[in-house]
């Protein structure tokens, strides 16, 4: 997975959360675009801050299936 897919995926309108899926098998949850920083001369690798964790990622460890969220239901 690239910057430039997750990017992708931050910048949906309306934005859906998304899970990230690592090659080890974790799935860590990104449940608002504030909660990535993907910093320019990062080497590969960003964070996402999730529900009381946050992770440091390499882009190479990510696999490229990327699972959103359904929209909530229209009331």
């Amino acid at each position: 997975m690239t910057s430039e897919q997750i990017k992708q995926h931050l910048t949906l309108k309306p934005f859906r959360p998304f899970w990230l899926e690592t090659t080890g098998g974790s799935r860590i949850r990104v449940a608002r675009p504030q909660w990535v920083w993907m910093p320019e001369n990062a080497n590969g690798s960003f964070a996402v801050f999730s529900e009381g964790h946050y992770y440091i990622l390499a882009y190479r460890d990510l696999l490229d299936n990327v699972v959103i969220e359904a929209p909530p239901p229209e009331a």
